[in-house]
Order: structure tokens, then C-alpha cells, then sequence
């Protein structure tokens, strides 16, 4: 994590980068409230000018979503609402658990179901969220 690219912008202990309609998040460590509260807001900021985002997270460092930020995700998130696609990479199984269960409670609530897929190398992730955005695209 000491050579980050300088396209990468802090969010508390985690990094993003935005390239395009892809925003690719490396979490490091446990993801917090605050964490996934800066996560949303780039949400938000790049839903100004993207009409969909896709979501590409590095989480081969990530260990654990902390309860009140995964309760606030699901109940209070409204930029899932721009989230068309979420690729994750380099998930561990408790990480895989965590988010296939977090994507489900999302989208039983918003009522907007988001692909989810986990991947072991970004060159797989990235493929799926062109995909993804070829789909959308063509729903149009």
C-alpha cells in the first residue's frame, strides 16, 4: 500500500480510483461506518455524470465490515440505487459470505438487485463489469 498510484484518493484507510464508470476500491483492514460512508459519497459524486456505476473491490487486505456499517449500507445507502455491477477480487470466504449476504439484504430492501460476482484477478472483474455495462446498455 505505500506505492499507491497517484490516481487513488484516500477514504479513511482505503483507497479509490476512478476510471470511468468504474470506481475500483482497495479495502485494507476493517471497513467502517465512516469508511463506507466516503465509499457511498463517491458513489454519489460519480453518479453526477455516470448514469450507472461498476464497482471493482480489491479486497484481498479487507477483513472485516464493521456491524453499524453494513446496517447503515443496507437501511441508508441511497447511491446503491447508480450501483449496476460489483466485481470483487482477491476475496477471502468469510468476505465472500459477508458480501453476497449484504448484497442480498440490499437489494431485498431497494428493491434494485445489483450483479455480484468475485473474481481472483482484476483482468476477470473488469471483464465482467464491461459485460455487465454491454447488458445495461442494451436494455436502453
Amino acid at each position: 500500500m505505500a506505492n499507491i498510484d497517484a490516481d487513488f484518493v484516500r477514504m479513511g484507510a482505503h483507497v479509490s480510483k476512478r476510471e470511468g464508470a468504474i470506481l475500483i476500491v482497495r479495502w485494507t483492514g476493517e471497513v467502517t461506518l465512516d469508511d463506507m460512508k466516503a465509499f457511498y459519497d463517491r458513489i454519489d459524486e460519480m453518479s453526477q455524470d455516470e448514469p450507472a456505476v461498476y464497482c471493482l473491490f480489491d479486497s484481498a487486505h479487507s477483513l472485516a465490515v464493521t456491524r453499524e456499517a453494513r446496517v447503515w449500507a443496507v437501511r441508508e445507502a441511497k447511491g446503491a440505487k447508480a450501483v449496476r455491477g460489483i466485481a470483487v477480487i482477491g476475496a477471502s470466504f468469510s468476505i465472500r459470505i459477508l458480501g453476497t449476504m449484504l448484497n442480498r439484504a440490499t437489494n431485498a430492501i431497494l428493491r434494485h438487485g445489483v450483479p455480484l460476482a468475485f473474481f481472483d484477478t482484476a483482468e476477470e472483474g473488469r471483464a465482467y463489469l464491461e459485460a455487465e455495462r454491454k447488458r445495461h446498455a442494451a436494455l436502453r
